[in-house]
């Protein structure tokens, strides 16, 4: 028996064809896993409430230009407690879209003392409108639609976070 006819050796290239279709994927290369969601470590995030709760959620902070060009484009699911944070260098007006980005978002601009001065409530997904807010901010905050109201986080609220 050759090793090409080897029960291994057909197991083995069944595996490759399947793993060079994943791979050759579009949503796959340039997609979901490209995602710096996927690629940044998550660091907690407090939120603590204008009616003086507090809530516990994870974030993944992007800073690098080629993250807050990604953020969540092509993101199938974003895990209920998890958020992105669009962090700059310094305070800037910062507008965001939701091309190519498949969920609905709530986003906080968040100034330099960490308050949260604006909240853009339940976006349009792949959306070609500019989201804006006219001051400028230190970060601007991803998460899933409906919980900044859910959990009772409103324009007033401080984040804390720890800047890796």
């Amino acid at each position: 028996m050759s090793p090409q006819s080897s029960p291994i050796f057909k197991r083995l290239q069944a595996l490759c064809v399947v793993l060079l279709l994943l791979l050759s994927h579009p949503s796959i290369l340039n997609g979901q896993l490209a995602s710096p969601l996927y690629r940044n470590p998550h660091v907690p995030m407090v939120v603590n409430t204008v009616d003086g709760a507090t809530i516990h959620l994870k974030t993944v902070i992007v800073s690098k230009p080629e993250d807050l060009r990604q953020g969540l484009m092509h993101v199938r699911h974003l895990p209920t407690n998890v958020t992105m944070l669009f962090l700059y260098e310094r305070p800037q007006t910062a507008s965001m879209w939701m091309k190519n980005t498949r969920i609905p978002l709530d986003m906080w601009w968040v100034d330099t003392n960490s308050t949260i001065r604006h909240i853009e409530h339940h976006t349009t997904p792949h959306s070609l409108e500019s989201i804006s807010y006219p001051r400028p901010v230190r970060a601007v905050v991803e998460i899933n639609a409906g919980l900044s109201r859910l959990l009772g986080i409103s324009v007033g609220s401080k984040i804390e976070f720890v800047d890796p």
